[in-house]
């Protein structure tokens, strides 16, 4: 009973239990509000609409030329420290490989007239950086890359992530230091037959090794 004397009459008892009232209250709007609203932030920051733009640049870091003979495998290693001081700070997100060669085969003979001419060579390219790898035949100037970035959202604007996801999507972690692998492998054509004889039994192949960094800005779209 002394309680609701105090109640009723006591100007200090009734400011305290006025306030517990009204944080009884206000607690669970709050945190009813705030599980709302939590889907709209990250820890990396908040949620949105972003612009991703970006320029590659190109590191060279091995560069010559193999004599191939049919059927066989040469094997280059590149070591990042060829461009150590050109790579310093860079975000390094990939390496390429790019093969040039031309078919240098000749045919003679008293039937060659009438036979199929001389036939382009496959030339194979496997580039590997531990636990990265990719391989397939090329073209004269085509090219074997290795990315660990996303790419695709370079040049696009992407929704419903925070600044900090995609910087992780862009960034190269660190990694393209220390040594690079590349096979080149030869599969000679000859093209000719019985009475144009062919003397292709090898491809040379010049390839040229690149890291490649990337610069990146993330606009907020408002």
């Amino acid at each position: 009973m002394a309680f609701i004397d105090d109640l009723k009459n006591d100007q200090r008892t009734q400011i305290l239990v006025a306030g517990m009232v009204f944080f009884a209250l206000a607690f669970p709007l709050y945190f009813s509000f705030a599980a709302g609203e939590v889907e709209s932030f990250s820890p990396s920051g908040p949620v949105g609409t972003y612009e991703v733009s970006g320029v590659y640049s190109f590191h060279e870091i091995a560069s010559g030329s193999e004599t191939v003979e049919d059927e066989q495998t040469a094997n280059v290693i590149a070591n990042s420290d060829a461009a150590v001081d050109d790579i310093k700070g860079k975000n390094i997100v990939g390496v390429r490989a790019t093969l040039t060669f031309d078919d240098q085969e000749s045919v003679s003979g008293p039937l060659c007239a009438a036979a199929p001419g001389p036939q382009d060579d496959d030339v194979s390219g496997a580039l590997s950086y531990v636990p990265f790898e990719e391989s397939g035949q090329v073209l004269s100037g085509e090219s074997i890359s290795i990315e660990w970035h996303n790419s695709s959202i370079v040049g696009t604007t992407v929704t419903n992530m925070s600044e900090g996801e995609i910087e992780l999507m862009l960034s190269g972690m660190g990694l393209g230091l220390g040594e690079h692998n590349l096979d080149i492998t030869v599969n000679v054509n000859t093209g000719g037959g019985v009475g144009c004889g062919s003397d292709d039994t090898n491809e040379v192949v010049n390839y040229v090794i690149e890291l490649v960094s990337l610069e990146y800005t993330i606009t907020m779209v408002e």
